[in-house]
């Protein structure tokens, strides 16, 4: 039984080491890399820090992905994004409104795109 076992656990073993490997092609530049896209919040994809600089609007490259959606549970990650509202009065650019939840006065929003893509 002893023996079964540990044969049975050594097949497995092997299966897992060999069947694991990748084989990469020899020539190290052929290997094909997917260009790295930033996260973008839906709505906000030509956002730049420029564009959103130039409407007075506030560059956060790490600010909370819940701004303005009154979300009571958020996720703990940053995303890049063009604050606005605030006691500072940050603007948007054209084409882009304000998020707020107007439930917080001077409350910082974020800009989002009026043509939903």
């Amino acid at each position: 039984m002893v023996k079964t076992m540990n044969l049975t656990l050594f097949i497995f073993g092997i299966f897992l080491l060999f069947g694991c490997t990748q084989e990469l092609p020899a020539n190290k530049d052929s290997v094909e890399v997917p260009d790295e896209k930033p996260i973008e919040e839906p709505g906000t994809k030509s956002m730049t820090p420029e564009l959103c600089n130039a409407a007075y609007g506030h560059w956060n490259e790490c600010g909370s992905p819940c701004a303005g959606t009154d979300a009571e549970i958020c996720v703990a990650m940053c995303a890049q994004q063009c604050e606005c509202g605030g006691i500072a009065g940050f603007g948007c650019p054209e084409g882009y409104n304000c998020r707020l939840t107007g439930k917080i006065a001077d409350e910082m929003g974020v800009c989002v795109s009026l043509n939903k893509e």
